[in-house]
């Protein structure tokens, strides 16, 4: 069995699978509410990180690799039970955390520094 068969077998497990759309009209509309849905769950993401600004004392703590790796194998972990590309999401998320993690820093000096 192809991969792309086993990705749209496992993605049958998914609490809110993409609707089976018949023109590219449709397709493109699923789309682009995917990408709405996407966008506001990266906002609530960087709410957190402007918490975690606030949380934590040290801006040495701001980087914690031990962190990344496990957020990383557990995204991964989870892709593969839902079918997701692992190739795509580890690059996705290494890049969104490196993002975050600088976000982070911006956050906590400008927190410290009275703005």
């Amino acid at each position: 069995m192809s991969s792309h068969k086993i990705f749209t077998e496992k993605r049958k497990t998914i609490e809110y699978p993409a609707r089976k759309c018949t023109t590219m009209a449709e397709l493109r509309d699923e789309i682009d509410q995917l990408d709405r849905v996407i966008v506001e769950l990266l906002s609530v993401r960087q709410g957190c990180m402007e918490q975690a600004a606030e949380i934590k004392q040290d801006r040495n703590l701001v980087r914690d690799e031990e962190r990344v790796e496990d957020v990383v194998a557990k995204v991964l972990a989870h892709a593969d039970k839902v079918g997701a590309h692992p190739e795509l999401v580890e690059m996705l998320y290494r890049d969104m955390i490196e993002w975050c993690i600088n976000y982070e820093m911006t956050v906590f000096d400008s927190a410290r520094d009275g703005d």
